[in-house]
């Protein structure tokens, strides 16, 4: 491409990225959700990449668990050059480039060199694309990588081309890299491409280069898909319903969600391109070389019509498509009114990038007849505090660190944009989210009034700020405040400090049992039908007073453990004895109520614990989703059979007490699915998703398992394993 209209598309590029400087110039309000975790993984990935010592491909692999780090990587390269946030919308920028110029070679080869440029157009000036280019999320990337593989799928010529074919199967990859759904989007076109090499007199050589794009995609997606084979399935099952249902979206194949993304096509894609891709649809019909492929393109909308999870960014990745649609609406015109349309698009798409970016003109400018014509988020050059809040925390702090609970959710102050600053700028800090029953292992919390967030996140917030601001007066007192800020939206951010005052009207006797009797009933949560009960203290009488406990031993013959509250099915075990050491409670509430709050606990002991055959037979028949599970005692290992609807599985799991932060390992030996062996890789990636250890390391307290041993029946821990049993890795 040369002479103008190269100069156009240069000239519309340049521009757009003027736009995002002088937007970011004025920006102040911190990164939102998922903009901030990208933010934060692409700098954990950069310092996996350069500092010294680092596994790093196994981090990078390892960072997410849903989002591919292609995107995040780049982002963090460039950060060694950059600040990170420049960065990552420098990335965001090279995204558009390349998801232009595969819109315009598109349109181009299928349309017209006209028609390319102006779909080109209508792409890199639809409202929401603008709004995406301000935000480091994967979806402009994703829509991007989407448009280059139509390009490439196109200039494939049907899978006539070989190298195009292969090149093909390279952006593929890359497109899965990027974001688990790019399959998804080109789904229709790679089925329409198939069905056209399936009628083709050289099918057998047109399908097999088909497979061959497969297998590269296969080959470069592999090693970050292969350890979520298993699990990832589900998250996109829990994306798609599960949560949208918490999050409050409408049920689907209701009317609301049907409407979901017609209400909102303008603002994303604009007033003119909306109406001319309506248009578009219909005159396809008379083009033969883009029809079937533009209208293949756009059919997995139906997708996103279905399921219940509805978002703009979910359907970003088709604005390409759309904009060739509407492009063919346009050639389909005589030349004199295709020259005005064209202008016409040009004045507008001008007017929308204002509007989308800087609210100039007001996206509302046209209601009531049109409700909203972009998508529009202008910036706000107000600070949130952030950085006074985490200072403060610093200095309160001193040398070690400490643990900080950030209540709200709030998008511009939650754990989310706090963590990213926190990682960004090495702060001895570790983050989490509101607590569910006590505070337990937080030093700091984060707070503010007003609004805590999104309503379907906000209960515990709500309740902890209600409790903090006159409802739980031991709870208040036991965190006092140590710095306010004002935050734009006219609330008041907070910083409390874990001070505990120690209790004088009570005797360190007294208090004591207050805490047995307490004790147990903060058990009962947890712990039903409990023969033997005993709880043993350990603690001097200075410190008491104070809320400190010096170890805790519960021991029981017998007892019923399990989330009772929640209905979850209980594990009979017992003998057990367990050790807490380093407990902290709230001196304050035991001493007023007799209320055992647990607010820190340094180690936890497992010593003695067993579990008979029947009981664990009992608890994984109650278990919801394990139909057909079944585990027996063996000497050495758990024989574990799982009949499945086709071939059934089977393994032998191993459990050893673990060294450093594992409390214990989990292997597995003799994996077979429908009596064929699996191989040793494919038992890891299976393994990973079902071992719980991952998730125990990161408990806010120390937890020890003494050695394990599985006889016949019945799995002990606190007895020496049988000598003749030695571990063996997973194969």
């Amino acid at each position: 491409m040369t002479g103008r209209p190269a100069v156009a598309v240069a000239a519309l590029l340049a521009g757009l990225g003027i736009v995002m400087a002088v937007w970011l110039s004025i920006d102040r309000r911190p990164p939102e959700w998922d903009h901030a975790n990208h933010l934060e993984r692409a700098v954990l990935c950069q310092r996996s990449l350069t500092e010294p010592g680092r596994e790093a491909l196994q981090e990078i692999i390892a960072e997410s668990s849903f989002y591919p780090p292609i995107v995040t990587c780049a982002a963090g390269v460039l950060g060694l050059v950059l600040p990170p946030l420049a960065a990552a919308h420098a990335v965001m920028w090279v995204a558009l480039v390349v998801g232009t110029l595969a819109v315009l070679g598109l349109g181009r080869r299928l349309l017209d060199p006209a028609a390319g440029l102006l779909a080109a157009f209508l792409f890199a000036t639809a409202p929401f694309v603008v709004f995406s280019l301000m935000n480091f999320q994967l979806d402009l990337p994703l829509a991007a990588v989407v448009a280059l593989a139509l390009y490439a799928l196109a200039r494939s010529e049907g899978l006539a081309d070989w190298r195009w074919a292969l090149g093909l199967g390279a952006v593929m990859g890359l497109g899965m890299l990027t974001k688990p759904p790019f399959a998804a989007y080109v789904s229709g076109a790679l089925l329409w491409a198939a069905w056209r090499a399936v009628r083709a007199p050289d099918r057998r050589d047109r399908l097999a280069r088909l497979l061959a794009a497969l297998g590269v995609a296969a080959l470069i997606a592999l090693p970050w898909y292969g350890p979520r084979l298993v699990g990832l399935p589900m998250q996109v099952l829990n994306r798609s319903f599960k949560q949208a249902a918490e999050s409050g979206h409408a049920p689907a194949l209701t009317s609301g969600a049907l409407l979901f993304y017609p209400r909102w096509i303008v603002p994303q894609l604009g007033l003119l391109a909306t109406l001319l891709l309506l248009a578009g649809v219909a005159a396809l019909a008379r083009s033969d070389r883009a029809r079937g492929f533009v209208w293949a393109a756009l059919a997995p909308t139906v997708i996103f019509f279905l399921i219940q999870n509805k978002n703009l960014r979910y359907t970003l990745p088709l604005l390409p498509a759309a904009a060739l649609a509407a492009a063919a609406a346009v050639a389909a015109l005589g030349r004199r009114a295709r020259r005005a349309v064209s202008w016409a698009c040009v004045a507008v798409g001008a007017l929308q990038v204002g509007s989308a970016a800087f609210a100039m003109p007001s996206p509302t400018v046209l209601a009531p007849i049109v409700p909203m014509v972009a998508f529009s988020r202008p910036p706000d050059g107000r600070d949130w505090h952030h950085r006074e809040l985490l200072t403060a925390i610093v200095e309160a702090a001193g040398p070690g660190g400490a643990r900080v609970a950030v209540v709200p959710n709030d998008n511009f102050f939650s754990v989310s944009n706090f963590r990213y600053e926190v990682v960004r700028d090495r702060l001895p800090l570790r983050l989490s989210r509101a607590w569910d029953q006590g505070p337990m292992a937080v030093d700091f919390a984060i707070v503010k009034t007003g609004d805590q967030g999104p309503d379907a996140a906000s209960a515990k917030p709500d309740r902890i700020m209600a409790a903090l601001e006159g409802g739980d007066p031991w709870l208040a007192a036991a965190f006092p405040v140590i710095a306010r800020v004002p935050l734009p939206d006219g609330s008041e951010g907070m910083v409390r400090m874990r001070r505990l005052e120690p209790v004088r009207a009570l005797t360190a006797a007294q208090l004591a049992e207050r805490l047995r009797t307490g004790g147990e009933a903060l058990l009962a949560d947890v712990v039903h039908e409990a023969r033997g009960l005993r709880i043993i203290l350990d603690y001097r009488d200075d410190a008491l007073p104070a809320g400190q406990i010096d170890g805790v031993t519960l021991e029981a013959e017998s007892a019923l453990v399990g989330e009772f509250a929640r209905r979850k099915p209980p594990l009979r075990i017992g003998p057990v004895r367990v050790r807490a050491r380093g407990i902290v409670v709230n001196p304050g509430r035991l001493a007023a109520t007799g209320a055992v709050e647990l607010l820190d606990v340094r180690s936890l002991a497992i010593e003695r614990l067993g579990v008979a055959q029947d009981d664990l037979a009992e608890f994984l028949a109650r278990q919801r989703g394990l139909s057909g599970l079944g585990a027996t005692m063996e000497r050495c290992a758990i024989a574990v059979h799982w009949s499945l609807p086709g071939p059934d599985l089977r393994a032998r799991l191993g459990l050893e007490a673990g060294p450093g932060a594992a409390p214990f390992v989990l292997r597995a030996d003799g994996v077979s699915y429908g009596g064929v062996r699996v191989p040793a890789l494919l038992v890891h990636w299976i393994v990973r998703n079902f071992d719980p250890t991952p998730r125990l390391r990161r408990l806010p307290m120390a937890v020890s398992v003494a050695p394990i041993s599985i006889g016949a029946g019945r799995l002990e821990v606190g007895i020496d394993p049988d000598p003749l049993c030695p571990p063996k890795e997973s194969r």
